[in-house]
């Protein structure tokens, strides 16, 4: 039987009668109206089957058969195996450098800490010992007061105008001492002179405003133990109301001052209740101590310039000594030699000196500060951080603290811990004491290599205040480099392009900075001064590296 017999008859008649219809019904239509249906018809049929066909092929290469597991190659096996063994061999290298630099940090952090605790030790035994020596010259001066009182009293009991003179030349206070001191039995050098019947002495004294009224313990003026006539007439002739008018001034003067302190007591009383009553600190400022620290201030200036001479003369000796050795000049060496040692000397004379004026100038500002109630750091809008944040405070700038200032930050770093931090870190590190640092090419390739990375060029100042000589290096490098960089402007329309010179090389190309790294730059400064000069803490964004509490 052939395959159409097989076929339903139902499905070929129902077929074969809507053929007839259709014919029927094309049978009755006009010739226009068959030819509009045939090509109507026509175009439905093409587009349905191109419709179809371009569902089969979307079909096909959208709906995939699943894939049967294909058994790989011995040789393609072993590829697998490698490249699996490979990538846990540099995962386990990457754990292992990671650990390592976690606990070099660590490491670093635990030594930093353990430094300073023990700079911290020294400068409070320095501190110690500086008070100690402040205490002994007190007491030592009052000892010499005294004895310059011992002197005073037998100087005018033996005549001695010109021994009189000169002590009370190196006495402080000199006419309240020859008013109101006493010896034994309340017997005042005017006493003892016209009691030794030293007429020159007692005109003396009296000038300076010695008071022959004062009697003595039992009773006895000047006049009536004079043992001279002429000692007798000086001081009953001798007009009071001179006396009496230097009496008067003093007395204005000791009770000005003595007012003046009320004053501040009062004042300071005052703002302590008010202070009380608002639970906040309000200033209280001593003006005799505020002159004092401007006084101290100065001497401070002038020691510090003392120390940067010596520093830079030192260095230059250095260097000469070096060349005088790289040539072989022997003899030459031997003399510059004596002038390093010679150098260091004076260098440590100055360090010296600049500890004690810094020492002095630290505990007057202390004390003002104590009476003030601030902090010059964070009255300058900065911030204290200890030195194990440092990464997340300077490096990170964790919160934004430092973007949203807008200043260059300033570590205020009195033990190092910061400097030698930093020295382990990603950055371009200047000594600003040393020349060969501060050349002005050495420096362009320091500020123009850190804009082009995107790290910190930090320039470590130690002791010294050099910030006004950094600016000059830098100007040097190009005019008006130091403003550009203090306001940022050389970040800005590739300015930082003017530090590139042809002789740079290609890293250095246009095309080699990157805008995300420019944005990481940062200038960052760093003093060893415990209290940096007003205009750098204001210029800056200051940061005060605080040590950390040392590990029971």
């Amino acid at each position: 039987m052939s395959s159409r017999s097989t076929k339903s008859p139902g499905k070929t008649g129902a077929k074969a009668r809507s053929k007839g219809a259709v014919q029927s019904s094309e049978a009755g239509a006009s010739p226009q109206r068959r030819q509009s249906n045939g090509v109507t018809q026509g175009g439905q049929s093409k587009g349905k089957a191109a419709a179809a066909k371009t569902r089969r092929n979307t079909s096909a290469k959208t709906v995939q058969p699943p894939k049967k597991n294909v058994e790989l190659t011995p040789e393609e096996l072993a590829a697998v195996t490698i490249q699996r063994a490979t990538r846990g061999l540099l995962a386990r290298r990457e754990r292992v450098r990671r650990q390592k630099e976690k606990q070099d940090y660590e490491d670093l952090m635990d030594r930093l800490e353990k430094e300073a605790f023990v700079a911290l030790v020294r400068r409070e035994q320095e501190e110690a010992e500086w008070k100690r020596k402040k205490e002994e010259e007190e007491r030592k001066g009052k000892k010499e007061e005294q004895l310059l009182r011992t002197r005073l009293l037998e100087a005018a009991f033996d005549g001695e105008a010109e021994e009189v003179l000169a002590i009370l030349k190196e006495m402080p206070m000199a006419t309240q001492q020859c008013q109101k001191q006493q010896g034994a039995f309340g017997r005042t050098p005017i006493y003892r002179a016209a009691f030794g019947g030293h007429l020159w002495a007692v005109q003396t004294l009296l000038q300076l405003g010695a008071d022959p009224r004062i009697h003595a313990d039992d009773g006895s003026t000047p006049e009536q133990v004079a043992s001279e006539e002429a000692v007798v007439a000086t001081l009953q002739n001798w007009d009071l109301s001179a006396t009496d008018s230097m009496l008067s001034k003093m007395k204005g003067e000791e009770q000005r001052r003595a007012e003046e302190e009320e004053k501040q007591n009062e004042a300071q009383t005052e703002r302590g209740k008010q202070c009380k009553r608002a639970n906040q600190k309000w200033p209280v400022f001593s003006l005799s101590l505020k002159g004092e620290v401007d006084q101290l201030q100065k001497e401070h200036e002038r020691c510090q310039r003392e120390l940067q001479k010596a520093f830079v003369e030192l260095n230059k000796r250095i260097t000469e000594h070096d060349t005088c050795v790289r040539k072989g000049m022997e003899e030459q060496a031997k003399v510059t030699l004596l002038v390093v040692h010679e150098a260091e000397d004076v260098l440590a004379k100055a360090q010296i000196a600049a500890h004690e004026a810094a020492g002095k100038l630290s505990l007057a500002k202390l004390t003002l500060r104590e009476q003030s109630g601030g902090d010059a750091v964070l009255d300058r809008g900065g911030v204290r951080c200890p030195v194990r944040d440092l990464e997340e405070v300077l490096i990170k700038d964790v919160g934004g603290k430092i973007k949203q200032d807008g200043r260059w930050p300033l570590l205020v770093d009195t033990y190092g811990q910061a400097a030698t931090f930093l020295r382990y870190r990603d950055t371009n590190y200047l000594d600003a004491l040393h020349p060969g640092d501060m050349q002005p090419d050495k420096l362009r390739l320091a500020l123009l290599g850190a804009i082009r990375f995107g790290k910190p060029l930090v320039i470590n100042m130690m002791e010294v205040d050099l910030f006004e000589s950094v600016q000059n290096q830098l100007d040097q490098v190009n005019p008006g480099l130091s403003e550009q960089l203090m306001n940022k402007e050389l970040l800005q329309e590739e300015r930082y392009l003017s530090l590139v010179r042809s002789t740079d090389g290609p890293q250095y190309a246009r095309t080699e900075f990157m805008l995300d790294r420019i944005e990481k730059f940062s200038l960052v400064l760093v003093t060893k001064q415990r209290h940096p000069p007003d205009a750098l803490l204001t210029a800056f964004y200051p940061i005060h590296v605080m040590l950390p509490e040392p590990k029971i």
